[in-house]
């Protein structure tokens, strides 16, 4: 008799008998109804063909339990605030849903039971299951999740948790978080989890691994990040360095050449203005040193000296001196004599000092021409 009872109870749970709320057979639709009855605490549309559900209008101020969209085609659910519900059941399985909206089933108190297995989830939501403390089962195999979040494993009344055929990353964050929690509750919940990345993990069970073989210390951590800078650091100065010294000689031949175009004259030689007075040395073709003899005065010069001269005729004696107009006749004919003479002399002589140092011709204008 107690048998045949059990079978019952069980055969009830089944058909979504709880509470009092009895579920009907599946609904096909193409489209979810703008309203949800009041009275009605099931929705049973498993099997239909939705592309997307607005959770809100399915939830808020309605008087559901039970609630299964699975094998719906459903790609994405979107939720409009967050409210507390009456919902005890949620059947999302078999579906592609790729992403959850934040705060996804958060705050509801009398929520035991979610399944979301056979999606595309690649990871679950900031706020998933928030205050949601009476849930009992939770069913997320055959996803694409990589990570799992401890706000699941902190479940007080969790007693049935599934992970299995998801791709596991064994990260030092993700052990980090199961070591945190780690019990006999929570590793008897995920015993099923085994690692499929990194690859030198792959196909061990997650509780096997040990933070050691995964988490490196800090000290070594901050040295990968700095000894990659410090490297490029180091390239780029020994790069700039390289080029200055490169730019360097061109600057340098760049002025000399500037220095010779100013210092050149018309036919491409330097002229080298004579100094007065002064005896110069000068290089051959050959490479020997050459001697300058030392130039005659200026015109300057010639006026003083015949001043000079001048002044030595004034200081003879008075039978000595010459007449008025001898004096004259002669002391201007002997100057311009002289004048001439020692201009001629110059102009030989620097022809001469010229024709001395090489790679220097003279100018039509330097011949006196």
């Amino acid at each position: 008799m107690l048998h045949h009872w059990s079978i019952l109870v069980v055969t009830l749970l089944r058909m979504g008998l709880v509470g009092g709320c009895l579920c009907p057979p599946a609904t096909i639709l193409s489209a979810l109804p703008s309203e949800v009855p009041a009275k009605v605490c099931c929705l049973n549309f498993s099997g239909s063909t939705l592309d997307h559900v607005q959770w809100s209008r399915l939830t808020n101020q309605t008087g559901l339990q039970i609630l299964d969209l699975s094998h719906c085609n459903m790609t994405s659910v979107k939720l409009s605030g967050v409210g507390a519900s009456l919902l005890e059941k949620v059947y999302l399985g078999h579906n592609g849903i790729a992403v959850l909206p934040q705060n996804f089933l958060a705050g509801q108190p009398r929520l035991e039971e979610v399944d979301l297995s056979w999606n595309r989830l690649k990871k679950l939501p900031e706020g998933f299951l928030q205050d949601s403390d009476n849930l009992k089962r939770l069913f997320l195999q055959d996803n694409q999740l990589r990570f799992l979040p401890a706000s699941v494993l902190q479940r007080p009344a969790l007693q049935s948790l599934e992970l299995a055929g998801n791709p596991w990353d064994c990260s030092c964050s993700f052990l980090d978080v199961l070591q945190d929690n780690k019990d006999t509750k929570t590793e008897g919940l995920a015993r099923n989890l085994t690692c499929v990345s990194p690859w030198k993990l792959a196909g061990r069970v997650v509780w096997s691994v040990n933070l050691s073989d995964v988490c490196r210390p800090t000290s070594l951590t901050a040295l990968f990040i700095a000894l990659p800078l410090l490297i490029l650091s180091t390239l780029v100065v020994c790069w700039c360095c390289g080029r200055k010294r490169k730019e360097a000689p061109t600057l340098w031949a760049s002025k000399k050449r500037t220095r010779s175009f100013h210092g050149t004259g018309a036919k491409g030689h330097r002229k080298m203005p004579a100094p007065e007075g002064v005896e110069k040395k000068s290089i051959d073709s050959v490479g020997h040193d050459v001697q300058v003899p030392k130039l005659l005065g200026s015109a300057a010069d010639i006026d003083e000296e015949k001043e000079l001269q001048k002044g030595s005729v004034e200081s003879l004696p008075p039978e000595a001196k010459p007449s008025r107009s001898e004096f004259d006749s002669v002391s201007v004919t002997e100057v311009l004599k002289d004048s001439a003479a020692r201009e001629k002399a110059y102009m030989t002589q620097s022809t001469e000092y010229y024709s001395l140092v090489p790679g220097i011709q003279l100018d039509d204008s330097d011949h006196g021409e």
